[in-house]
């Protein structure tokens, strides 16, 4: 009986997504605008697909990260290929770390450490949020190296009238946890304004034993020196402690997700950032933007303990005392230039100098033979990158525009890697005087890289509000610096090696589709095919006792098809909003050792569907559908082959959420239910290593704000 309700239940959210054809949560674009071109503009005088997320539908969804806000929309996905959660479009898979840019009002903040980075989205304060605009699949001209997934840039507020807020919510279940926030801005006179944000949480995780607390703080300077020109300048600062237990078993998550998992994980994480806007206005048809940023970001594990058979004999890892530091200095000069209507010229010079120092400190204790190993590995990389780019978007005639550009990027790569393999053989930790090898080895390297990128984008308009619009884009993913760094087995004191790589090259093509009928019905379609040449691949094992080793080469190629497809409408006097849309992708390596394989970690469907009814001005109700189809696991991979074998499946989901909203004057009430049918789900899986980590549960919450 159970398992036919669980059938009926599943059935049954099938055919409302059949009804409903499926959901997009960015909503109607009439007065918004956006800035996919660099600069602020209508957004429907912009060729490409934008899709935005604005501030009142943020609102009303109470959501407390920006990654609760992307993961219910359905171009966007989330991919843990264990190490954390990044956010992935159009199928990257385990390369969506550096294959989606995310921006916050257009500096980047993708971290240079490809092979541990996770892209920290956690550091931005979804408070502060304007909009997010979200480029599926394109952007390498203005935005340069790994945008073949896309690009997701956050706005941010922009306040500069006397107000003071206070917020406060908590949510509960197996879980707890709550957040308290306040805002102040002030307007000094006609030329200064200034606003200050501070947000303060403390969340227990949905497993036992795990927490989550830290705080926000975000201010600006608005210096308006007359209509012409203008700074902001503005220092953010991010600071977190999580604590988080191991994987857990089959067994273990079928019986109880919320279990701790062998090993504890203690980590802090600091993210300062400070930044200066100046616009500068010629005249009314050109417009010139400087922007200047620095942003440093540091990891610590304070505590990292983890266990793992060696030998048939159980083994401690311990990674205590490890740590991450990624520091970002640049500079985007670019302009704007308006020759006609709803035709502009784009032009501008980026520099970056990315650095980042990689400190892994690895003890194995493994009775009886070796009771102390320690690995320490000391990593200093640095890339220096000169970028000038220019775009065009002309109107031929009131039927045809074309938008067309193109980018050189010239890099300059350096690192500096040093490694001590230290083993006593039974000795407790500390390590005494005895010590059977002692290995030292350190390697330098530097390498000079350019690449190109271009993009053509002609645009039909069919009617007064539609369009379609075919484009081909050219874009390239340029290697890490750790990843000219190669490694063999030889236990002499030089066993590195320089790894020749070339940079990844995408070519896309896509046909799209926009429409508003008959003023409550929007439609927006768009089908993409995605071809990447010179994949860079990995082969061996860096945490390997016996002798570490590993390969990075250019071979396989992959490629990705798909579609997304999205309709909104509403009714009654536009009290009653339906949302829906559907992601479809085929990824498959298409060339090398795994030819025909899906790339892991990519479902293939993803839609989403929404319900809002507001009864009155005051009172706002709603119903979220989110659907995940199964996914492939990453398995096993030869290493010496790299041949993947053991891909398990990861299971489909279905998550629903509801919600009400209440407004009386300055107050605002938010309450709902998240998961409402408590549906377990894996964030993580490689069922070959018989790992897993759990999807949240129900949450349930309750939030207030208050503005005076």
């Amino acid at each position: 009986m159970k398992l036919f309700n669980s059938k009926m239940l599943k059935i049954s959210y099938i055919c409302l997504f059949a009804l409903n054809l499926s959901a997009n949560d960015a909503l109607d674009l009439g007065d918004i605008v956006v800035s996919a071109s660099g600069f602020e503009t209508s957004a429907d005088s912009n060729l490409r697909n934008v899709i935005i997320i604005d501030k009142e539908y943020l609102q009303t969804r109470a959501f407390n990260s920006l990654e609760q806000a992307l993961e219910r929309i359905s171009e966007i996905d989330f991919v843990n290929s264990g190490l954390g959660r990044n956010v992935d479009i159009r199928g990257q898979g385990a390369k969506a770390n550096v294959s989606v840019k995310v921006m916050i009002d257009g500096r980047a903040v993708n971290l240079l450490d490809n092979s541990h980075g996770i892209t920290p989205i956690k550091s931005i304060n979804l408070d502060e949020v304007d909009r997010i605009e979200i480029i599926p699949g394109g952007g390498s001209v203005l935005y340069g190296n790994g945008t073949r997934g896309g690009v997701i840039n956050v706005i941010t507020k922009k306040s500069k009238k006397d107000a003071f807020s206070l917020n406060f919510g908590n949510s509960y279940n197996s879980y707890f946890g709550g957040y308290l926030g306040s805002n102040l801005s002030k307007k000094i006179n006609d030329k200064i304004s200034l606003s200050f944000d501070v947000k303060g949480f403390n969340n227990r995780g949905y497993r036992a034993d795990s927490y989550e607390k830290g705080f926000f703080t975000n201010s600006k300077i608005y210096l308006d020196l007359d209509d012409y020109n203008g700074f902001v300048l503005a220092y953010n600062f991010f600071e977190s402690k999580n604590k988080d237990s191991g994987y857990l078993t089959k067994n273990q998550i079928e019986s109880n997700p919320t279990q701790k998992g062998e090993g504890e994980d203690i980590i802090k994480t600091t993210r300062p950032e400070l930044s200066l806007d100046f616009y500068h206005y010629l005249n009314e048809n050109l417009e010139l933007h400087t922007n200047i940023f620095w942003q440093n970001q540091k990891i610590n594990y304070l505590n990292s303990k983890s266990f793992a058979s060696r030998n048939g004999q159980s083994s401690i890892i311990d990674q205590s005392g490890s740590g991450f530091e990624d520091t970002l200095a640049a500079i985007n000069l670019k302009a704007k230039y308006n020759y006609k209507d709803n035709s502009y010229f784009v032009f501008g010079y980026e520099f970056t100098n990315h650095d980042s120092k990689r400190k892994s400190i690895i003890y194995y204790e493994a009775p009886p033979v070796i009771s102390y190993h320690r690995m320490t590995t000391l990593m200093d990389m640095n890339k220096q990158s000169h970028s000038i780019f220019a775009l065009n978007s002309y109107e031929i005639n009131d039927l045809f525009s074309i938008l067309g550009g193109a980018r050189y990027e010239f890099s300059k790569y350096d690192t500096h890697r040093n490694y001590r393999s230290q083993m006593d053989m039974n000795i407790p930790r500390p390590p005494s005087t005895r010590i059977v090898r002692d290995d030292i080895s350190k390697f330098d390297t530097n390498k000079n890289m350019d690449n190109f990128a271009f993009e053509l984008t002609p645009n039909y308009k069919y009617s007064d509000t539609g369009s379609i619009y075919t484009k081909f884009e050219r874009g390239f993913i340029s290697p890490s610096p750790s990843q000219f760094i190669n490694r063999n087995k030889s236990s002499s004191n030089n066993p590195y090696y320089t790894a020749n790589l070339n940079s990844e090259k995408f070519n896309t093509f896509e046909l799209g589709v926009k429409d508003f009928l008959f003023d409550f019905y929007g439609i927006n379609l768009a089908i993409f095919y995605t071809q990447s040449k010179d994949e860079i691949s990995y082969l061996g094992d860096p945490h390997s006792a016996s002798g570490a080793w590993w390969k990075y080469y250019n071979i396989d190629e992959t490629r990705r098809f798909g579609g997304e497809f999205s309709l909104s409408e509403s009714f009654l006097d536009d009290s009653l909003f339906l949302r829906q849309s559907i992601s479809f992708i085929d990824a498959e390596i298409s060339k090398g050792i795994n030819k025909g394989k899906r790339i892991p970690y990519v479902s293939a469907i993803k839609a989403t569907a929404g319900f809002e009814y507001a009864l009155n001005n005051n009172f706002l109700t709603f119903l979220d559908f989110t659907y995940n189809s199964r996914a492939k696991d990453s398995g096993i991979s030869d290493e010496n082959t790299g041949k993947m074998t053991n891909n398990a499946w990861i299971k489909d989901y279905f998550l629903v959420d509801i919600g009400a909203n209440y407004n009386y004057k300055n107050l605002q009430i938010f309450t709902g239910i998240k998961n409402l049918f408590n549906r377990a789900y894996y964030s993580y899986q490689n069922a070959f290593a018989n790992q897993y980590l759990p999807g949240n549960g129900r949450n349930y919450y309750l939030e207030f704000k208050y503005a005076f």
